[in-house]
Formats: structure tokens, C-alpha cells, sequence
């Protein structure tokens, strides 16, 4: 292959980024929007080349990242029957999109294009969309440079969701065949779904209205237009449609938000009554998750294993009233994640196959079935028809009339279901069939089994790979005999069964586990967690199991710090301190002091030492006066510029020192950035200001001293009205050390005991923490602070985050994770929390 001109000035005009590595998986690309632009471009021209090896047939690409937040993006190809990209692609899509130079590239696709014998005289078609994303423009821009670079005939579907791109590509490449799937326009899409619908509940009470979240996604204007079609068969009434806000995308809503942290979206409180019936689209509306309120408001989820059981049955019950039990054998695909009680619970109706994770293997198994249904727990699914049993629900002849409408009916589904590919709108529509036709109610409907309390845990890993799994995923072979502890610990609880799973795009492994009770699933899920990663809480765990652990551990001393919750003149304003050189988990009294204290700000540190002795002094919250500071990190090479540190000091700072840890000296630096540390009251400009001079000082003291090492400076100080924390690296290549932060109106204790999360009333929030790692199950509750981001928050309550601006600051840029995975700083749960609110 000669690499046209042309090719060669779009690739340089589309350049990949150095250090970023590209692969395509299940969901295709999938990273942060900033680095996708040569990836589009890349995959602009794999399409058009994959359509030529197929002599011409219509290649899609979707532009989307699903249910991540809104600063990813993604991309994804689709073959002419609107299934996804040929596995043996993958690996291409992959090395093309690696290739760094425009030689390299060029080099790579010629290797590539020689290998398969594709004939680029051949033509080339693609249809191409995008989700609501405010990146979507410029990363389809990208994509169409790919395309005009081989000369492809483009189709501009539009801002539409990735089913219905998937039903284009099919409807496509069968117009005027037998097998014509349909009109190839959102209109034709939207006529077969409401047709169909309408056919099978033409004979049934017409249902109450459904609340549909829409995740302020692209479901939110195609669901309008289906509302439409469907006229009075189907109320909806949308919620979360919020498409052009910055940040709203699958915030706190949505699909994925629903099923990991099994609850209500904020935003719908108040607007679903008790009995109604709601259910949550993801952002590009291919999941779905239904839910509802029991009398006493209570939350309960119906997710894709309840869809599953619901529909599997009956379209069971149809093929039997039909006559064709012994023609049609309908099959239920899942994978591990599958609820243990909906695995029971379909077994003893038909046959249950588990596969790895991955829609590619869901739907591949589904394919060997007459009628295969596969939903994945997260909402993700599809009913399929294979070729010899659309052929024979055209041609039988029934023989009574319930035989001839149980045959119009599964005519009918098999009309509505897309095929292509999971499609919430599509399931959504086949759900209520089915409650429509069952007189359902989500009560009732959740009452065909009892799901198993379980919990899903994401655990951030150096190495992923070092993962290996068998039996579909349930069971690890690597790292050796870490199933055998796994086992162990799942025998411990009645119920109880976990896995462990490597993510297939970044260094983090999921923890699965569930348990006949809800606080053991969450003990099970965390202390399993806590045999791969090294964290605060399941150090505590292991600490109780015993556990044999050769990593840095968090056991160097602790300490708390608290203002009273009433002032008192006569004690000043000077906060209250316990620290003790014992692990945290051993401390009987810091238990009774925690039952005890009532306070509206508190600081809490665990401490693994990197510079100073384990002394009492050397524990943290330091404190002068109103004054609270506490580290985590360390300084780099802090022995090549203590000296001069402590030079620089005035004699109260350099005298407050009692103790030779770094963290205090960098505390002395920052009370003498203030204008006066011994003044009455400090506003939030003057703390912020100091804790930058801070940073700043130790840079320039670092910078003089010839320091190689960068310096993890995630500093958080208080004078008991405002916080003011940083996450910070002196480096523009590393990630600094984790920090997150929730908010909300409440922190309890649920009923059963041993489990908290952060809830939000229709109120202001009023409650705050910032930690070094989520210290709760739900996730969903805990957004990152981005690395050199300070936070203020402010005595109302106001959480600002404001860029820390210098030579480290690299916006756009991936950094490295490998340092502070070294220094045992980067994990979503480490050392570091405090907590503030106004009760």
C-alpha cells in the first residue's frame, strides 16, 4: 500500500499523544476526551478499511463513553449486522491506534492491509454518531479527516443513542432483502418499537405513568420522541434531561449510578410516589435499571437479572401456549455477576449458561439457543431469534385461538426486541409488555425471588494482568493461592460467595460478593478487597483476621482532632487532640471517644511513616493555636533541604516543631506564610494564599537543593470555620496521592449495623468530608479531586476547587500512576479523611 498525501498531512494533523496507550476491549477506546483525537482519526480509517474488506458493506461507529462521567469519551466500531467489531479486529484497532509517528503508523497499516489482502479499490461505507457529550464535536471532526483519508461514503446519523446506531447498521445492509430489519431512519426505529407495543398490549389495561431517569443523557431527547409514537399506550414523564448542563452526565443519576449505589437518584425524590414504577437509561441509553418505593418509601432495584427472570419466563410461557415447546428452546446466558438467587431461580425453568463478562460473549452464547436472553446484571441485554425460529414463527399454522395469539405475540416481540444489541428503550418497552400482560406490579414483579444482599467493589491494582481468571471469571489461577483465600473467607458466611475480576481497560480489579444478609455481603466484599489492596479499612480487617500481609500498612500511630461543638470562653479556641502510637484498630479508646464526641469539625490521620520516628510528637493533626494541620505524602529527599527549611523559619514557627517528621516542618512553613498565626480569625483567602506560598517555598527549597525526587504534598489544614486541602505532586508527569470528597445532609449507620453512607436531602447540604480513599461502600457518593487541585471549603459551606497553577501544572495531560503506587499513596482508599458539617 503507497500512503497517499493525503493520508500523511491528516495523520500529522491528528497526532497521537507520547506515553498513551491505547486498547480496544469490550466497549471499544474508552479514556479521558482529552487524549482521543488520534484515535479517531485511526479508527475513521479502520472503518472505512474493515468496510472494504467486506466488499463495501455499511460499518458503523458510535462516539460515545457510556455510562462514564462526562469528561471521558470513547469510540466503537459495529459490523454490517449491527454486532460488534470481529474479535480478531481488536487486536489491530489496538496496534494502529499505538503507532506513535506518522511513519510508524503509515508502516503499521501497510503490515496490516497486506496481511488481511484488503482491496482498497473496493468502496467503502460507514454511518457514524455521537452521544450528548460536549467533546463528541471535535472527536467526530477526528473521526470524519479517517474516513475522508480512503475515500468513504460517510452517513452523519447524528446525536442519537448506540442502539439506535446498531438498528441502523443492520437496517442498512438488509434494505431490500428478506431480511430487511427495517426503515433505515431513527423514524423507522421508532415506528417498528411503537407498532409492536402497541400490538401487544392493544388487549390490556392501559398502565400508569413510568418516571424515567435519563441520566441528562441522549436518552433524554430520543425518549421524547418515542413518547410520541406511542401516543396514549404508554405515558412517560422524564426526568433528568438536562443534556446541555456542564457536568451533568451520569451525575449522581442514571443506570450505573442506580445499580452500584442501590439507590433512588437524588433528583427524584419527591417526584416517585410509593407503588409507581420508575427506571434509569445510562448515558447512551444501552442499560437499563428499573426500581420502585414500597409503602413505607422504601427503595427497591429490579435490575438486569430481575428483567431477565421476568422476561425469560414469558416468552416460556408463550412458545408452550403456542404449541412450539418442541421447536423453539428458549435460553438464559449470564455472567458471574449474576445474582445467585436468580441463578437458582431460572434453573429450575430452563437452561442457565455463565460465560465471561463481556456482551461479546453474552451475545455469542445466546446465538446457540432457539431464543437466547441475556441481561447482565448492570442493566445490559437483549432477547435473541435465531434465523430457524423467525422461519418458523412466519410459517405455523395454528391450530386453537390461544395457539394463534400466544403466536401473534412472540411475531410481535420479535419485532420490538432490537437484536443488535442491548437497548434500554427497546427493553423498557418489553418490560412493560410483559407487567402489562402479568397485571404486574414492581412489588410483585420483585417477588419472583429474593435476591441475595450483594456489594461490588472496585479496587485499584499495580498490575492488573497479574489477575487470571477461569470457570467464566468465578475463579482466579493467578497470583497462586489467592482463590484458595478467597474460598476461605466465603465459607466463613452463610451464602456466601465472591470473585475476583481484572478490569480489561485499567489497574483496577471488582470484587464481587453476596451473603444471606446485607452487612455480611459488605464485610465479605471489603475483607476480599482487602487480600488485593492495601487499604485503611481493610487493613483494619485484616488486622481482626490475622491476615498474613507484606505491605506498607498504615500502622504507625493515629490521631484525631476536634473543635467542640459549644464554645467555651473560658477553654479558647484552640482545638482537642488525641494521638496515640498504636494502630487505629486496637485502640479501645478511640472507639469510646467516638461514641462520645459531638463536634462540627473533625480531622483524622493514620499514619504510615516516611520520615521522623514512631513518637507521639510525630503524629498528626499538628496544631498552633486555632490551627489544625495534617500530610499525607512526603517530601522528596527531605534530608537534601531540612536544614535550609528550618533556616528560613521565624523562632515561633521553627519552635512550635516538636517533633522531626517532615509534615511538621512543612507545617511551620505554612504558619509563617501567614500575615499573623496568632490572629483571632483567618478568612478563606488568607489560608488558601498561605497554603500555596507553602507549596511554593518547599518547590523552591527542593529546585535549590538539586531534588530529583518529586514531593507528594496532600497538605489539609483548618481553623475550625474554613478547611483548605490540596492534592498535589511536584512533578507534570505523576499522578499525586488520592483524595476524594463527599457531601451531603446525612451520615448514618444503616438498620443492620455496620454499614454507612452519605445521603442527600431536598435540602442544602450541610455535611462534607474530604479522604484519602472513598470511606464507604457507595462509590457513587465520592467524586476525585484532580491531581494539583486545592479545595477550600468554605464556613457556608461552599466547596471550591481551584487549579494549583506552576511549573508542574499539565492539564490534559495522563499521568503516571507507578510513583505514588510505589510509595503505597495511590489507592481510592488510603490514609487521609476529615469531616465537617453544621449539626
Amino acid at each position: 500500500m503507497e500512503a497517499s498525501s493525503l493520508l500523511r498531512a491528516l495523520c500529522d494533523k491528528h497526532p497521537k499523544p507520547a506515553q498513551v496507550h491505547y486498547t480496544y476491549g469490550t466497549a471499544g477506546f474508552r479514556t479521558v476526551a482529552t487524549v482521543l483525537d488520534s484515535v479517531l482519526f485511526r479508527v475513521g480509517v479502520l472503518a472505512a478499511l474493515r468496510s472494504k474488506k467486506l466488499d463495501g458493506k455499511t460499518i458503523g461507529v458510535m462516539v460515545t463513553a457510556s455510562h462514564n462521567p462526562e469528561q471521558d469519551n470513547g469510540v466503537k466500531l459495529v459490523d454490517p449486522r449491527g454486532e460488534m467489531l470481529d474479535t480478531s479486529w481488536e487486536a489491530h484497532a489496538s496496534a494502529l491506534s499505538n503507532a506513535q509517528a506518522t511513519d510508524d503508523y503509515v508502516a503499521e497499516l501497510d503490515k496490516f492491509v497486506s496481511h488481511l489482502q484488503i482491496d482498497l479499490s473496493k468502496p467503502a461505507r460507514v454511518v457514524y454518531a455521537r452521544d450528548t457529550r460536549p467533546s463528541g464535536p471535535a472527536l467526530v471532526a477526528a473521526l470524519e479527516d479517517g474516513l475522508k483519508a480512503f475515500g468513504a461514503e460517510a452517513r452523519d446519523a447524528g446525536v442519537t443513542t448506540t442502539p439506535i446506531l446498531h438498528y441502523l447498521v443492520r437496517a442498512i445492509n438488509t434494505k431490500g432483502t428478506k431480511d430487511s430489519y427495517g426503515d433505515d431512519s431513527e423514524e423507522g426505529y421508532f415506528t417498528k418499537l411503537a407498532t409492536a407495543y402497541k400490538k401487544l398490549v392493544a388487549t390490556r389495561q392501559t398502565p400508569s405513568p413510568l418516571l424515567i431517569d435519563c441520566a441528562n443523557g441522549v436518552g433524554a431527547p430520543i425518549a421524547t420522541r418515542l413518547s410520541e409514537y406511542l401516543g396514549n399506550s404508554l405515558a412517560l414523564v422524564l426526568e433528568n434531561t438536562a443534556i446541555s448542563t456542564p457536568g451533568a452526565l451520569n451525575n449522581s443519576c442514571g443506570a450505573d449510578f442506580v445499580k452500584t449505589s442501590q439507590k433512588l437518584p437524588p433528583s427524584l425524590a419527591g417526584r416517585l410516589e410509593p407503588g409507581q414504577r420508575g427506571c434509569s437509561l445510562d448515558g447512551d441509553a444501552d442499560r437499563l435499571m428499573y426500581f420502585y418505593l414500597d409503602e413505607q418509601k422504601q427503595f427497591h432495584m429490579l435490575d438486569g437479572d430481575k428483567i431477565a427472570a421476568l422476561v425469560a419466563a414469558f416468552i416460556v410461557d408463550l412458545v408452550k401456549t403456542a404449541g412450539l415447546d418442541n421447536q423453539i428452546k428458549v435460553g438464559v446466558v449470564q455472567t458471574a455477576y449474576a445474582n445467585g438467587a436468580s441463578t437458582k431461580y431460572l434453573s429450575e425453568r430452563l437452561p442457565v449458561k455463565c460465560v465471561p463478562t463481556g456482551v461479546k460473549h453474552l451475545h455469542h452464547a445466546a446465538e446457540h439457543y432457539n431464543v437466547g436472553v441475556y441481561f447482565e446484571a448492570n442493566g445490559h441485554g437483549t432477547v435473541l431469534f435465531s434465523p430457524a425460529t423467525q422461519e418458523i414463527l412466519a410459517t405455523h399454522e395454528p391450530s386453537t385461538p390461544a395457539q394463534s395469539t400466544a403466536l401473534e405475540h412472540l411475531r410481535n416481540l420479535n419485532q420490538l426486541i432490537n437484536q443488535t444489541v442491548g437497548d434500554a428503550l427497546s427493553d423498557m418497552l418489553l418490560v412493560e409488555v410483559v407487567l402489562a400482560h402479568k397485571a404486574y406490579d414492581g412489588s410483585e414483579w420483585d417477588s419472583l425471588y429474593i435476591d441475595l444482599p450483594n456489594r461490588l467493589v472496585k479496587v485499584v491494582v499495580a498490575d492488573r494482568n497479574q489477575f487470571k481468571t477461569e470457570d467464566a471469571e468465578r475463579k482466579l489461577t493467578s497470583p497462586p493461592g489467592l482463590q484458595a483465600k478467597i474460598s476461605d473467607l466465603a465459607r466463613r458466611f452463610e451464602g456466601g460467595r465472591s470473585f475476583v475480576r481484572p478490569s480489561g481497560t485499567e489497574d483496577v480489579v471488582r470484587v464481587y460478593a453476596e451473603a444471606v444478609g446485607k452487612t455480611q455481603a459488605d464485610e465479605l466484599a471489603f475483607r476480599v478487597a482487602g487480600l488485593v489492596s492495601c487499604s485503611i479499612i481493610n487493613q483494619a480487617f485484616d488486622s481482626r483476621l490475622r491476615l498474613d500481609r507484606r505491605r506498607p500498612m498504615n500502622g504507625d500511630g493515629f490521631g484525631v482532632g476536634w473543635y467542640d461543638s459549644v464554645y467555651d470562653e473560658e477553654l479558647g479556641p484552640q482545638p482537642c487532640i488525641f494521638t496515640s502510637v498504636t494502630p487505629a484498630w486496637n485502640n479501645i479508646n478511640l472507639t469510646r471517644l467516638a461514641e462520645k464526641i459531638k463536634s462540627p469539625l473533625v480531622f483524622g490521620h493514620v499514619r504510615a511513616t516516611t520520615a521522623g520516628s514512631l513518637s507521639l510528637d510525630n503524629c498528626h493533626p499538628f496544631v498552633y493555636g486555632k490551627l489544625m494541620f495534617m500530610h499525607n505524602g512526603g517530601i522528596g529527599q527531605w534530608e537534601l533541604i531540612k536544614r535550609s527549611v528550618q533556616k528560613s523559619l521565624p523562632d515561633f514557627a521553627f519552635n512550635m516543631a516538636q517533633g522531626n517528621t517532615d509534615s511538621e516542618w512543612a507545617f511551620a512553613v505554612f504558619l509563617s506564610k501567614l500575615p499573623d498565626a496568632d490572629a483571632r480569625a483567618f478568612t478563606p483567602d488568607i489560608l488558601r494564599k498561605a497554603m500555596s506560598d507553602t507549596i511554593a517555598a518547599l518547590n523552591a527549597f527542593a529546585e535549590e537543593a538539586g531534588v530529583t525526587e518529586p514531593s507528594l504534598m496532600n497538605f489539609c489544614v483548618t481553623d475550625g470555620d474554613t478547611v483548605v486541602a490540596t492534592r498535589y505532586i511536584s512533578s507534570d508527569k505523576d499522578e499525586a496521592a488520592s483524595l476524594w470528597y463527599s457531601s451531603g445532609t446525612t451520615f448514618s449507620e444503616d438498620a443492620g449495623g455496620g454499614h454507612y453512607r452519605m445521603s442527600k436531602a431536598d435540602k442544602r447540604e450541610n455535611i462534607i468530608m474530604v479522604a484519602s480513599e472513598p470511606l464507604t461502600f457507595e462509590r457513587a457518593d465520592w467524586m476525585e479531586i484532580k491531581t494539583n487541585t486545592m479545595v477550600v471549603i468554605t464556613p457556608r459551606f461552599n466547596l471550591l476547587q481551584i487549579p494549583i497553577v506552576d511549573k508542574f501544572s499539565a492539564p490534559g495531560t495522563v499521568r503516571r500512576t507507578e510513583f505514588a503506587h510505589e510509595k503505597g499513596f495511590l489507592n481510592p482508599r488510603k490514609a487521609l479523611s476529615s469531616l465537617v458539617n453544621d449539626s
